[in-house]
């Protein structure tokens, strides 16, 4: 079933510990207003090294100006030449009208002219959908993998920055895994004050205490403080609106603090879209979250177990901060002593969830159910295997959890609070497919709680099949 103090440690946030808030608002999509950071990269310019996230707001915000200045026709001209002032050295603008038509698009002009909307990634991710819906909100950042026309085509990792120019069309510009991070890293100060998970929960309550006291004003200054009372030493208070629109970050990532960056549609490196799991866990008046921090140790980087808590303030706002996992601190210094390590990827789980599912269409629910209840059957390889449930949290088959079977878990917490079942099914319907949870290793009896990396997909309205890789990841 589904499931002192340390070195400065690098981090791959939940999609969002690196980018600050402010205090102002952002303008609505579609505004002739809407302000980008300071360009620091000229169209034109060669880029050296790996690229930042600040050097597509710098690229994107060149490339909004020129639209506005030149109108839609001459600028749509230009963005589609991949020998234009737009396309250096494989960093290139694209653009699409809002009802997904492909408008530019340098490296693809067979796809220009055409309706993209329905477009999906290698992972099912509706890229285009999700960056319309980022744009609108604002500039915002998308993760989804795509072509990479300076690597032949090679499908990468890609993080996009969109932002409209004139209501009926977006721009956007992406770097690839090969160029940058695009799980951008942050370093973040030992958490001396905040050690466990309840520590974690009366940290944040504190902070949202203070802030329906103070007001949403005096509490975003005093969260964006890098010396106030919610700093030094503490893990980082992130804070949202509804739509996912960042109005606080951490103190120490001065380069975006005076932007609202829309991070609904940003995921992790697993695929998590952890700001928009986390926005709906505030919704149900908050609750535990789970994603990856990423810990270079010279010779391989891993994927350190996280634990965040997000509750409301109010119905207009949210917030989270977060620790590392307890029992996992010591892969901050890159000991993996009596720690599991993945044994399979993302990608097999993903096939593996989307053969069974194929397979539950075309043979039906009975039979499917007896092949995932059979240990030997084909959907079930020691470690990996599937299990199925109904959207009402009753466990349908499990080829090793044979008490399971039949009983509901709608209302299951883990050791850390977190509602397994309850976050699966809303990241199931609004999310990735893909979330994080700690849950036992069935397939071995194991009782011990193990990180586990869960990817779901529905069958139809009314049951959904679900597979998990156990263990941290190490590249």
């Amino acid at each position: 079933m589904r499931s002192s103090d340390l070195i400065l440690i690098a981090l791959v946030v939940v999609g969002c510990v690196l980018f600050a808030g402010c205090t102002q608002q952002s303008p609505a999509a579609g505004s002739m207003g809407t302000s980008l950071p300071a360009p620091s990269v000229s169209t034109g310019q060669a880029l050296s090294g790996n690229l930042t996230t600040t050097d597509l707001d710098a690229f994107v915000s060149r490339a909004v100006a020129y639209a506005r200045e030149n109108g839609r026709d001459k600028a749509i001209a230009v963005f589609n030449d991949p020998n234009g002032q737009f396309c250096t050295n494989g960093l290139y603008i694209f653009a699409e009208a809002y009802d997904g038509t492909a408008l530019a698009e340098p490296y693809e002009h067979n796809i220009v002219g055409t309706n993209i909307r329905s477009l999906t990634d290698n992972y099912g991710v509706p890229l285009v959908k999700n960056l319309g819906e980022t744009d609108r909100y604002g500039i915002g950042y998308v993760s989804y993998d795509y072509r990479n026309p300076a690597r032949n085509g090679t499908v990468e990792p890609k993080l996009s920055v969109v932002a409209d120019v004139d209501g009926t069309y977006y721009v956007g510009a992406g770097m690839y895994s090969s160029a940058g991070a695009v799980y951008p890293s942050v370093l973040l100060p030992p958490q001396e004050k905040v050690q466990n998970r309840d520590d974690l929960v009366a940290y944040v309550k504190d902070a949202v205490a203070y802030a329906q006291k103070n007001g949403k004003d005096k509490a975003i200054a005093a969260f964006n403080d890098p010396n106030g009372q919610f700093s030094q030493g503490k893990p980082a208070i992130m804070a949202f609106d509804y739509n996912g629109t960042a109005v606080v970050g951490p103190p120490y990532s001065r380069e975006l603090a005076a932007y609202h960056i829309n991070l609904i549609n940003y995921h992790d490196p697993d695929g998590v879209a952890t700001i928009r799991e986390m926005r709906d866990l505030a919704r149900d008046r908050g609750g535990i979250s789970y994603t990856v921090a990423k810990v270079s140790t010279g010779d391989r980087d891993i994927y350190v177990p996280k634990i965040d808590y997000a509750e409301p303030v109010d119905g207009s706002w949210w917030l989270f901060a977060g620790i590392y996992a307890p029992d996992y601190i010591q892969l901050g210094i890159g000991n993996l002593s009596g720690i599991m390590v993945r044994n399979h990827s993302r990608a097999d789980l993903y096939a593996l969830v989307n053969r069974s599912v194929t397979f539950a269409r075309a043979n039906g629910r009975d039979r499917t159910l007896a092949e995932i209840n059979n240990p030997a059957g084909q959907f079930s390889n020691g470690d990996l295997f599937v299990w199925a449930e109904s959207f009402n949290g009753t466990i349908l088959a499990d080829p090793y959890w044979k008490s399971g079977v039949g009983q509901n878990f709608m209302n299951y917490s883990d050791p850390f609070g977190q509602k397994t079942t309850v976050v699966a099914i809303d990241t199931l319907r609004n999310g990735t497919g893909f979330t994080h949870e700690m849950f036992p290793d069935t397939a071995i009896n194991s009782t011990r709680f193990i990180p586990k990396l869960v990817c779901m997909k529905a069958v139809d309205d009314q049951w959904w099949i679900g597979s998990g890789i156990y263990g941290v990841e190490v590249e």
